[in-house]
């Protein structure tokens, strides 16, 4: 076994606290992630930077904490955590299936309407079910939306924080929500004129799609609730 606190990037086979790697997944601001089998399942390890143990614990125990306070099927679920002097890791369920991010600028996929209405709804319930614990994801991008299936699954919850009204309010994953639909709708998108236009001048949109994405992000009137977000979007933005 490789000494997990002597190198960055580890590279298939190693072992982590019983855990072996099969895939490096991704690096982000927080943490290294891979993709991990033991007993012939697999996972995904999260290893925390270093700097960050170093600078501050605060940031990396939310994220531990949140996950295992929750139980939902579109969200990761905790499995274990990993904790010495050399390092501090956590172990989450492996969500198969494709992002957002790969989906619209890996593969070009054209998001039909009926798409995003499936998605949508879906993303809206999963943080519906956050907001009723208190807790708000700050972080909803299409790197972050897993698409399966028969399920849309969002995960990192690096950024996700106990509402506080103040530093951390629910209004954070409005606009959030907002900005991931506006891909989806950007992904049928052809550029008519060669000077730039704000989207709600180029994108084809409803005049209820329109409305509701302008509230959203808060664009005039805005939502105060996410069940809000819920009705209208369930009942205005309904493709028939």
């Amino acid at each position: 076994m490789i000494p997990f606190f002597k190198k960055k990037i580890y590279p298939p086979g190693v072992s982590i606290g019983g855990y072996k790697i099969t895939r490096f997944l991704g690096e982000g601001r927080f943490g290294i992630c891979y993709l991990v089998e033991a007993g012939g399942n697999s996972y995904v390890l999260k290893q925390i930077k270093p700097k960050i143990m170093r600078k501050s614990t605060e940031k990396t125990i939310f994220e531990e904490k949140i996950l295992s306070y929750l139980d939902y099927p579109a969200i990761p679920y905790m499995v274990d955590t990993i904790k010495n002097s050399d390092i501090y890791a956590y172990v989450m369920e492996y969500k198969n299936g494709k992002t957002l991010e790969e989906m619209i600028f890996g593969d070009m996929h054209i998001f039909t309407r009926r798409e995003i209405q499936k998605i949508g709804a879906d993303i809206i319930n999963t943080i519906a079910y956050l907001h009723e614990r208190n807790i708000v994801h700050r972080d909803i991008r299409v790197p972050n939306v897993i698409v399966q299936e028969h399920n849309v699954c969002l995960v990192d919850f690096g950024l996700a924080r106990f509402a506080d009204g103040n530093k951390y309010r629910f209004s954070d994953d409005f606009s959030g929500i907002g900005h991931l639909l506006l891909h989806l709708y950007y992904s049928s998108f052809t550029k008519k004129f060669r000077k730039s236009k704000p989207w709600y001048e180029e994108l084809e949109l409803t005049s209820s799609e329109l409305k509701f994405l302008k509230k959203l992000l808060a664009l005039g009137d805005e939502y105060k609730s996410i069940f809000d977000i819920k009705r209208d979007f369930l009942n205005e933005i309904n493709v028939k």
